[in-house]
């Protein structure tokens, strides 16, 4: 593909134009889950080159210029946009203040879009009608049956693309950090401090890979939860991508965190050094990326009413 390299303002003129150009390799990496259908071109690391979604957004690289002082030109209002988020603007103003990642239990109602096909029930989670309620783990139900390696869901203990709990430096660090311990609460407690202390807290617009996410030490929650998930099966716990909501400072932002089998399934979260996560955490998928596709069906449209907190 060929992009935008630099930008110049001719003499005179108002307009920022493309100066320089550059040939990019990409790979088209296209998602359909229930009908939606998400494509990417992404380049040799990772980083989007040109995307579309289905709720209507294009992002093409190309030279900063172009893409935002031509925008402020033609829309000055545009200003605010060097010191927006747009994480910010999708997130749902809570009508109740919670205690942030202190949350013991948590009902919601829950409108505006249709709630079949996400995985609300199960777990730490009841639905309802409308109407989730999430409980946090008591301590009694994070002590397993098992001892490491667990014997069972093999298939969530295995390696798969972006979670490659089977590479040596995978491997290597998952041992680092568990040693000896073979009680797997104990096990999940250590990989959830490490993570959480290991990679510093940044925005990411890549496809994260476990690998990557080990050698850079950066990310969002999605870079926190691929490299928690494969961590811990190279540990031989079984653990598995949530995605959903998530509260923070008077809002409900989009978030992912792991689960771990422990006798039952128990939400972590490395992004937030939770161990198990708070009831604020509102699960609406479990899986990988294409799962969390889903979720854009609830951007702009999800209706969400704290009914009580505790």
């Amino acid at each position: 593909m060929v992009v935008p390299d630099s930008a110049a303002l001719p003499a005179g003129g108002a307009v920022w134009v493309a100066a320089r150009w550059d040939t990019v390799h990409a790979w088209r990496v296209s998602q359909r889950v229930s009908g939606i259908e998400v494509q990417a071109w992404i380049d040799e690391s990772g980083q989007v080159v040109h995307a579309t979604s289905p709720v209507g957004f294009t992002m093409e690289r190309t030279a900063f210029e172009i893409a935002f002082e031509n925008f402020r030109r033609r829309d000055p209002s545009a200003a605010s946009l060097a010191s927006s988020d747009i994480i910010r603007q999708t997130a749902i103003a809570s009508n109740a203040t919670l205690p942030d990642r202190a949350a013991q239990s948590l009902r919601v109602r829950l409108g505006g879009v249709e709630l079949e096909g996400f995985d609300l029930s199960g777990g730490r989670q009841t639905l309802e009608g409308n109407v989730l309620t999430i409980t946090r783990e008591p301590s009694a139900r994070l002590d397993a049956a098992y001892r490491l390696p667990a014997d069972t869901l093999a298939e969530l203990r295995a390696p798969e693309p972006l979670i490659q709990s089977d590479d040596p430096r995978i491997v290597a660090q998952a041992r680092q950090i568990v040693g000896r311990e073979r009680n797997p609460r104990r096990a999940a407690r250590l990989l959830t401090t490490w993570v959480y202390d290991a990679l510093s807290k940044q925005i990411t617009l890549s496809v994260p890979s476990a690998v990557d996410v080990l050698e850079a030490r950066r990310g969002d929650c999605n870079e926190h939860t691929v490299l928690y998930v494969a961590l811990a099966r190279a540990a031989g716990i079984p653990a598995r991508t949530a995605a959903g909501l998530v509260y923070v400072d008077g809002s409900f932002y989009y978030h992912a965190w792991p689960e771990v089998f422990l006798g039952d399934w128990v939400a972590v979260d490395p992004t937030f050094d939770q161990f198990p996560a708070d009831a604020a955490h509102l699960r609406f998928t479990i899986g990988g990326l294409a799962r969390q596709v889903e979720l854009i069906r609830l951007i702009g449209r999800l209706e969400l009413e704290v009914v009580e907190a505790g």
